[in-house]
Formats: C-alpha cells, sequence, structure tokens
C-alpha cells in the first residue's frame, strides 16, 4: 500500500484526522513518556537572544464571562442571589493568598445538547494562581469581529497595529514567520498601520494539520528532481520572466517586487531552514509513512505528541502544539489560536462521545449560558496548562526556560449579561460590554485581580494604573489595557503616546 502513495495520498490521511469529529486514530497517537530520563526538551531552533518575549493569544471566542471564572461572586455575597448569575457558595473555590477566584460545577446537559459538563477550574487556579493576573475591562462594542479586532488593537491606540505585529516588530528581528495566527474573524484580522515592516504581518494558518507539508516546494514528492536541478529550473525561471511583456510593465509594481521576493528569499529560508521536518510533529507509522518519501518527522514530536495526544483529531491541540514548535523551533515569536465556532466532539471513548466546543463557542451562551461558560472556560484552562507545562520544560537563554519570556492572553470580545431569571440554574444570556481579561505570565504581577466587582450588581470596575487601588467609579478602556499588557513585555510605548499602566508589570 505504501508504495503506491504519494503526498496527496498522505495529505489526504492527515484530512482524516482533521476532519473526523476528534476520533483519534490510534496507529498516529502513540504514546511514549515525557521526559522519560528527566532531560528537559530540547530547542533546536532558538537563538540565544534570551532577551526575546513571545506572546502566545488564546481567542476565546464568543464573550467569556469574567464573572463565571475568575470574578465568580458567591450566593452569600449578593443582595440579588435569585436573580443575578451568582454561584452557590461551594461551587466557588479559592487559593490563599489571592482573590482569584474559580467555579467547579457538573450538569449533565448543555441546554437542548446531551453532552455532560464537569468543569473543575480550581485545578488550574491552584497549579497557577501566582502567574494569573485579571485586569478588569469595559469594551467598547457587542460585535463579535469589530470586539475582537479592537481588543487586539487597543481599539486602535497604536495607528492600528494588533498587539501580536508589535511584538512581531519588537522582539521577532530575524525569524522567518514571528507572526502567525490560527485564529478566525476579528481575531485573524491584520492591523491598518501600512508603515508596519511587512514581516510583522501575521501568517495566516487555517489548518494546522496541512501546514507543515506545504513548507516546501518539492520535497517529499516521489520522482521529484533533485536539489541542483530544481535551483537551476528556478534560476532560469527567474531570467525567463524578465524578458516577458507582463514583468516589463509592472517591473516597479511594489506588490510584484514583494511577490517575488517571497517567492525567492523567503522561501529559500524556508526550505533551508527545513522546516518541513522540524515542526512535523506526527508520528511516522504504517497510515503516515513519511519516510518513504524522504521526510523524517521532528525528533522532538514525541515530547508533544504526550501532552497534545490528541493532535490531528482535535483542533485546539494541533493548534497549540504547532504553537509550540514553531515558537520552540525559532520560527515565530508571536502565535494566535483559540476556539472556533464549530462544534467539536471528543471521541477517544465511542459510547460516551464529549463536546469540546459548542457551536459559535462562548456565544452558545446564548442557550445555555452556565453550562457552555463551564465547559469552555474549562476547555480553555486544559490547553493552556498543557502548552504552559512544556514552556516550562524547554530551556532557553542562560539556565532558563521559553516559559520565562512569554505571556499568555485569553482574549475576549466582550462580557455576557449578569442577571438570570429568578432561581433559574440554566438561562441564556446576551452580550454585554462590562467585562474583564485573564493574563498568565511570570511577566506579570500575577496573584492579582486589578479592579473588582460590584457583588450586588457583577459589575467590574476599574483602579488606579500606578498603584493599582480600586476605584469604584472608573472602568478600564480597551486602550490602557492593550498598554499596560505591551509594558509588562518591556515594549517601549511613548512612540504611540499610551498611557502608563506600571501596576501590570512585574515588580
Amino acid at each position: 500500500m505504501s508504495n503506491k502513495m504519494n503526498r496527496r495520498d498522505i495529505l489526504a490521511k492527515l484530512g482524516l484526522l482533521g476532519l473526523t469529529p476528534q476520533m483519534v486514530l490510534s496507529s498516529c497517537t502513540k504514546k511514549e513518556s515525557l521526559n522519560q530520563r528527566g532531560e528537559a526538551p530540547k530547542s533546536l531552533g532558538l537563538s540565544n537572544k534570551s532577551d526575546r518575549k513571545f506572546l502566545f493569544v488564546f481567542g476565546a471566542m464568543g464573550g467569556a464571562s469574567i464573572n463565571d471564572s475568575f470574578l465568580a461572586v458567591k450566593n452569600s455575597e449578593c443582595d440579588y442571589s435569585e436573580t443575578h448569575n451568582t454561584f452557590p457558595d461551594e461551587w466557588v473555590k479559592t487559593v490563599e493568598g489571592t482573590q482569584l477566584r474559580a467555579v467547579d460545577l457538573t450538569t449533565e446537559d448543555i441546554g437542548p445538547l446531551p453532552f455532560p459538563v464537569k468543569s473543575k477550574q480550581s485545578a488550574f487556579l491552584e497549579k497557577h494562581a501566582k502567574e494569573i493576573m485579571v485586569t478588569t475591562m469595559e469594551h467598547s462594542t457587542v460585535s463579535h469581529p469589530l470586539g475582537q479586532k479592537r481588543f487586539l488593537t487597543g481599539n486602535g491606540a497604536w495607528n492600528g497595529r494588533t498587539m501580536q505585529e508589535i511584538i512581531a516588530d519588537t522582539y521577532g528581528k530575524g525569524l522567518i514567520l514571528p507572526n502567525v495566527n490560527m485564529s478566525s474573524l476579528g481575531f485573524a484580522e491584520a492591523g491598518t498601520d501600512r508603515t508596519l515592516p511587512p514581516e510583522a504581518v501575521a501568517e495566516i494558518i487555517s489548518n494546522p494539520t496541512f501546514f507543515t507539508l506545504g513548507l516546501h516546494g518539492y520535497k517529499g514528492i516521489s520522482g521529484a528532481p533533485e536539489d541542483d536541478l530544481m535551483n537551476l529550473a528556478r534560476s532560469y525561471r527567474g531570467e525567463l520572466e524578465k524578458n516577458s511583456k507582463f514583468y516589463q510593465t509592472h517591473a516597479s509594481n511594489t506588490r510584484l517586487r514583494r511577490w517575488l521576493d517571497l517567492r525567492s528569499n523567503k522561501q529559500k529560508k524556508i526550505e533551508n531552514a527545513n522546516l518541513i521536518e522540524k515542526l512535523l510533529f506526527f508520528e511516522e507509522s504504517t497510515d503516515l509513512p513519511f519516510s518513504d518519501f524522504g521526510i523524517n518527522p521532528t525528533a522532538n514530536g514525541s515530547t508533544v505528541r504526550e501532552l497534545f495526544p490528541d493532535i490531528g483529531a482535535d483542533p485546539l491541540h494541533t493548534q497549540a502544539a504547532l504553537a509550540y514548535m514553531l515558537v520552540t523551533q525559532g520560527v515565530s515569536n508571536a502565535v494566535t489560536m483559540g476556539m472556533g465556532m464549530n462544534v467539536t466532539i471528543n471521541g477517544n471513548d465511542p459510547s460516551n462521545p464529549l463536546l469540546t466546543n459548542t457551536p459559535t463557542g462562548f456565544d452558545y451562551s446564548h442557550n445555555a449560558h452556565r453550562a457552555t461558560q463551564a465547559l469552555l472556560w474549562n476547555r480553555t484552562f486544559d490547553i493552556i496548562d498543557r502548552l504552559i507545562t512544556l514552556l516550562k520544560k524547554t530551556e532557553y537563554g542562560d539556565g532558563g526556560t521559553i516559559w520565562d519570556n512569554s505571556m499568555i492572553l485569553i482574549a475576549t470580545e466582550f462580557g455576557r449579561d449578569k442577571t438570570r431569571p429568578k432561581d433559574a440554574e440554566e438561562f441564556p444570556s446576551g452580550h454585554h460590554q462590562n467585562n474583564g481579561v485573564a493574563v498568565i505570565s511570570p511577566l506579570v504581577n500575577g496573584g492579582k485581580i486589578l479592579g473588582g466587582v460590584d457583588p450586588n450588581t457583577l459589575l467590574t470596575y476599574g483602579y488606579d494604573p500606578k498603584t493599582g487601588a480600586s476605584d469604584k467609579n472608573r472602568q478600564m478602556t480597551e486602550k490602557e489595557v492593550f498598554s499596560g499588557l505591551l509594558q509588562a513585555l518591556d515594549v517601549d510605548t511613548s512612540p504611540a503616546k499610551l498611557p502608563d499602566m506600571p501596576i501590570m508589570k512585574k515588580g
């Protein structure tokens, strides 16, 4: 069978992994122990520039409500608990030494969807509380795509640049693809600053399962010419094009010049770096006989598969695994991922399939607020925890790890309504501008809630940008949060005249 396969067949095999509702093919997810010899995974491609910063943006699509996670309010704390989105006291967990909260709950279904939910946010909180910072914020819109883009640009705060573009431009010099985006809608939109160097604009990856096999022009194709002959053909193609009427007419066109540069210089960098193999985390098997086509998956693949065993079948496992590989192989330093708007199901146990993403993500709260929020916050924490585990085990700099220089931002576009029908255990919710933002990073003022929540209205309020003192008469803007996060990443925001937000930075 393998003798008759070609690269198209391998793509088809991977397509089965990517399109099946998370029913993992066991032959492609053989597990090996993480760090069996007690060794940290090695970074094969990173430079020694230990001052480089890494930004991971997780798009919590559809209105992740901070009131259903880190700022949850207990029934006993609210005078109107029967009509507000508060929780039984025993469901709300805390960690000593912080004001952060978590909600642990179990339900039998998600509205009309017959899938159980068992959410234990407290496990994530207990593990990462010292590196979690929550800042309250008032969004400027309740539109999905507009809210997403405004959040990532601080509502146009830096000439329309996204946070990822700024980090790629500041710390991504010399990287092949400093800014990679696997999200959608407004979370995937580029900024509007035309003065931004083109290298800092995001490379959009619509399907991370297929991405790696597209990183070489001919490697892996049976019967492809040798390198010398391909290089000769490419060189000859360039000479022929210069004699064409089209080229002579449009030779000065900036878009054409950009395209030719990408096709020659950028393509050469990608192929010379052998990214088709370095980023390939799938396992060699009879179903995926990569070696038959001269392709050898990365040596780090077993480490990645241990933490993300459902790669290929699970969109978030695949995105997070690729995010880790892109950063640790020295390809990127700003990576965006996150849940989409489609239903996904974990079918590892066919007799008990589990829903892992509701239709339209968190926005399924329109149908079943409490279960949707519980499921997807829990899912978000699970993916982030796995990624942090890998980043903490990957060496970088002089005795440090990648995690020491990283920030994970849970991005959302708006909050949810604060009220519910009287005594309703499950209920629908609409969009609400009032919310908060969660960040996990050793670079921020961790273990803190900046601002607070009024227990009788569930509306969040702001704080002093310098001291962090709560201010019930103030709301934090997208621009302020945008600026504070950049400053926590040691970005000089003075060229854009952004507000000073020192309270967000650690120390």
